[in-house]
C-alpha cells in the first residue's frame, strides 16, 4: 500500500511539473511573440513588452563585437504602426527553471535574422533579458 501511495505521488508531482513547464513554454512564447509582432506590425509598445531595459544585445559587425542595451534597442523602435513585409517563427523553446533559451527566425526576401534570446521570469513574468544574432544573407539560385 505504501508503494502505491508513493507511486501515486510521484505521477501527481511529474505531471505537475510537466503542466508548469508547458506553461512556462506557453509564456516564453508570448513574450517572444510580442518582440516579434511589434516589429512586424510598427508597434514600439507591443515590442518593448517584451524586454527587460537592462538587458543587452550583443552581435559581431566587421569582426567586432558590438552591444547595445535593450533600452537603446526599444528606443529605436518607431511606433509607425506600418506593416513590415517578413515572416517570423518561433524555433525552439527550452526552460530550465526560472531560465529560457528561444531560438527565432525572422526571414526578409534577401536575407534571414536568427536571433537567440536569453529570457528570465521576473516579478512581472517572463522577460527577454539578452539578445544575440547572425544575419544571412540568401543564396541567389
Amino acid at each position: 500500500m505504501k508503494l502505491i501511495m508513493l507511486c501515486l505521488a510521484c505521477i501527481c508531482v511529474t505531471n505537475s511539473f510537466a503542466q508548469t513547464k508547458e506553461e512556462d513554454v506557453a509564456a516564453v512564447k508570448t513574450v517572444c511573440n510580442y518582440y516579434l509582432d511589434g516589429g512586424t506590425n510598427g508597434d514600439s509598445v507591443l515590442f518593448s513588452k517584451a524586454f527587460s531595459p537592462g538587458g543587452q544585445m550583443q552581435y559581431m559587425r566587421n569582426d567586432t563585437l558590438v552591444v547595445v542595451s535593450l533600452k537603446d534597442f526599444m528606443a529605436r523602435m518607431p511606433n509607425s504602426g506600418k506593416k513590415t513585409e517578413r515572416s517570423t517563427k518561433i524555433e525552439s523553446v527550452e526552460v530550465y527553471g526560472n531560465t529560457a533559451v528561444a531560438k527565432l527566425t525572422i526571414e526578409y526576401p534577401t536575407f534571414y535574422f536568427h536571433d537567440i534570446m536569453s529570457l528570465l521570469k521576473t516579478k512581472e513574468g517572463w522577460k527577454i533579458v539578452g539578445k544575440i544574432f547572425y544575419r544571412e544573407m540568401k543564396s541567389r539560385d
